[in-house]
């Protein structure tokens, strides 16, 4: 009787010792899918933080534009490799002698990136190369995106959200366009504002239509910020086109 009462206490002991084991490799299992998750949320954060060190430590290359311009006076840029044309300049100090160039006659660095989207990023720079204000353009001088400025250490003070008050956005407005066959990358005219006519932010957009054999057809229209609703749309004789 007692041989067999141990057999039995040693058959529950191992099957308690298999279960415990296979309850621990269990947990194992689980835990590298936590960690997985923990440490994608922390390269998203690294990441963020890399884009934005990145954006504080934009300089402007002071030697090279030196080199270019006493090579050449009339220097006046550089094409990029996807086609943009970055147009560099300087404003100098007041009464400063600006012939020939000289990195201590200016006041400031510019630089005027313009894609061949229809974006233009417009960056300046203080007279040692950190960047003071990036801002960013699209259209005909639409104001769009962050704009960011920075202390002479290359620190962000302030930015504004120029995109802030309308819902129905930069995007939306260029699908509108393309429902009615104008890319606004390329052509039209985009503006925005607060209308004191219908008491709301609007899109006020305009493109010319050429019409075969007649005049061509400026189409003019007004769209509501938040729900891009047709507030008014017309149709007019384009104005003429000056040659050259």
């Amino acid at each position: 009787m007692g041989t067999i009462m141990g057999t039995a206490i040693k058959f529950v002991s191992v099957n308690a010792l298999l279960c415990l084991l296979v309850l621990l490799f269990s947990c194992q299992q689980t835990k590298p899918e936590k960690v997985i998750a923990k440490n994608t949320a922390s390269d998203k954060i690294i990441k963020t933080a890399q884009r934005d060190k990145a954006a504080q430590m934009r300089k402007f290359d002071i030697d090279n534009f030196e080199k270019q311009m006493i090579a050449d006076p009339l220097y006046d840029g550089k094409t990029l490799e996807d086609g943009s044309y970055v147009q560099e300049y300087y404003i100098p100090k007041p009464n400063a002698d600006t012939a020939p160039f000289n990195r201590n006659s200016a006041q400031l660095f510019v630089e005027k990136i313009r894609h061949k989207d229809g974006f233009e990023e417009l960056v300046t720079y203080y007279s040692n190369g950190n960047i003071k204000e990036y801002n960013k353009f699209f259209s005909i001088e639409l104001e769009v995106g962050i704009w960011k400025y920075y202390d002479e250490q290359g620190n962000v003070t302030k930015t504004i959200n120029k995109d802030s008050d309308y819902k129905f956005t930069l995007n939306d407005v260029i699908a509108y366009g393309k429902k009615n066959e104008v890319d606004f990358h390329q052509d039209g005219d985009l503006q925005r504002g607060f209308s004191n006519r219908f008491k709301k932010n609007v899109w006020t957009i305009s493109w010319i239509e050429d019409v075969p054999s007649k005049d061509s057809i400026e189409h003019f229209c007004i769209l509501d910020g938040d729900s891009g609703a047709v507030l008014e749309r017309q149709k007019r004789d384009a104005p003429i086109r000056k040659a050259g």
